[in-house]
């Protein structure tokens, strides 16, 4: 059954394959634009499910008259615009009467113990309190900490860890489905991937893709996070000495859960598993 979604970051790099894909499957859709800023031009034209409405993010006031009437709300914002910053869209979400919010959480397991602990931590709370949301947990990009061009990488401890690994358009459609399936997936964290890889994997895939020598660079989780979390301590933390190095060590730290085989929900929401020729082959496509 179509339902009306509400798009925050509508027109980012998430944003807007979920926009397509729910379009694509019947949903009636607003893509929530910040006031004064048109990025409209970014979303596809002309649909008749498509409406766009300009909000203030830092307004309950502003989000809650534009998520009236609105079943679902995605939010598909920044990378690094999750933490902490979510809870006036949650409060709008709630105050509208919204029966499920998806929050931008697409990555990691932060409900893994050890990642539990770790200061990058998304604050969550607001939205566990809510009993209205569904935590979507993708593991990582294949390529990250990959340098294709200069044939660099990025190795911690043996490279042999595996991770789960998911492109956009599995996560967009695997948020299209979860709205098919909101009492399967209620006040959840929800599990994808494409595939499981490792480092190393990787590595050899792109040696047969790409050719060349490769230099890696081997560095030690351990000593990567100690330093983040000392970062982190002082009163002005550096995004790139303190949050990026955790959140590496969220996939590729032993006992962060960056592994998601045991607890799938591939097969609730139809998302088929790739073979390692089918992801060497969305690798080959992506350099």
């Amino acid at each position: 059954m179509a339902v009306q979604v509400a798009v925050a970051g509508a027109t980012g790099a998430v944003g807007i394959p979920v926009v397509v894909e729910l379009l694509k499957a019947g949903h009636f859709v607003t893509a929530l634009t910040r006031s004064g800023r048109s990025c409209s031009a970014k979303l596809p034209k002309h649909h008749p499910h498509l409406s766009t409405a300009e909000v203030d993010y830092d307004s309950v006031a502003s989000l809650t008259a534009a998520l009236q009437g609105h079943a679902v709300v995605i939010a598909a914002l920044p990378g690094a615009t999750p933490i902490g910053s979510q809870d006036t869209l949650i409060d709008a979400a709630v105050a509208a009467g919204v029966i499920r919010f998806l929050p931008a959480e697409f990555g990691t397991d932060t409900n893994n113990d050890n990642c539990m602990k770790l200061p990058t931590r998304s604050q969550i709370t607001p939205v566990s309190a809510t009993r209205l949301y569904a935590l979507v947990r993708t593991g990582s990009a294949a390529g990250f900490l990959v340098h294709p061009k200069a044939h660099t990488a990025t190795i911690y401890d043996d490279g042999n860890l595996p991770f789960s690994t998911t492109i956009l358009s599995t996560i967009s459609e695997a948020v299209a489905s979860i709205i098919d399936h909101l009492e399967e997936t209620k006040n959840r964290h929800v599990y994808i991937h494409d595939a499981v890889i490792a480092q190393n994997k990787l590595i050899g895939f792109m040696k047969r893709i790409i050719g060349k020598d490769w230099q890696l660079t081997y560095i030690d989780s351990s000593v990567v996070s100690a330093e983040g979390q000392l970062e982190f301590q002082k009163p002005h933390a550096d995004i790139n000495t303190g949050l990026m190095p955790l959140l590496h060590i969220s996939v590729l730290g032993k006992g962060y859960g960056g592994d998601f085989s045991g607890h799938l929900d591939n097969e609730l929401l139809g998302i088929k598993e790739m073979s390692d020729e089918e992801l060497e082959d969305v690798i080959a496509r992506f350099l």
